[in-house]
């Protein structure tokens, strides 16, 4: 499925609530947990949402109850996260990690702020983008993720609506 960047008629704009959270390393040993800081941490991505599906960013999520999956896993990696109104995650914009699995679906060109990324349906049921910006250090990785249910024209109009801010 390629995804094409056209649309016609009146899109939403929204200025929504997002959640944040930046991943940390996680080291089990006998019956002890530590935590340690990875030796990279990347800050927020630099983009704003300005346009979303209906009903996203309007839940209120809480980050202590959001399970990394394999998408927002990576260690040193900052994870903004946008909710439903049941407060499921509907978007993650992760910046320090292209994605962290391959899709073997069909993925079509985009462009971000002027950068060539590949978006396509994953099997698990998601949306994947993943882009990189030069000079491609650690923090000029991304991935961006839409869980179901979401929609091709959804996904687009997101991905259009993207504004790259300071940062």
């Amino acid at each position: 499925m390629l995804l094409a960047a056209c649309s016609t008629g009146s899109g939403s704009t929204t200025t929504a609530p997002e959640v944040t959270t930046t991943l940390a390393e996680t080291t089990t040993t006998a019956g002890s947990t530590s935590s340690t800081e990875p030796p990279v941490q990347c800050p927020a991505a630099p983009y704003e949402l300005t346009t979303l599906p209906s009903g996203v960013g309007e839940g209120i999520l809480d980050p202590d109850t959001i399970p990394p999956d394999v998408w927002t896993s990576i260690g040193g990696t900052h994870t903004t996260f946008w909710g439903r109104p049941d407060g499921t995650v509907a978007i993650a914009l992760i910046r320090g990690t292209l994605p962290a699995i391959d899709w073997p679906g069909d993925k079509g060109e985009v462009f971000v702020d002027g950068t060539r990324a590949a978006v396509g349906p994953h099997p698990d049921g998601t949306w994947v983008m993943g882009w990189f910006e030069e000079p491609r250090a650690r923090c000029d990785l991304y991935t961006m993720v839409f869980y179901p249910p979401v929609t091709p024209p959804e996904v687009e109009s997101t991905i259009e609506g993207m504004v790259r801010v300071a940062g």
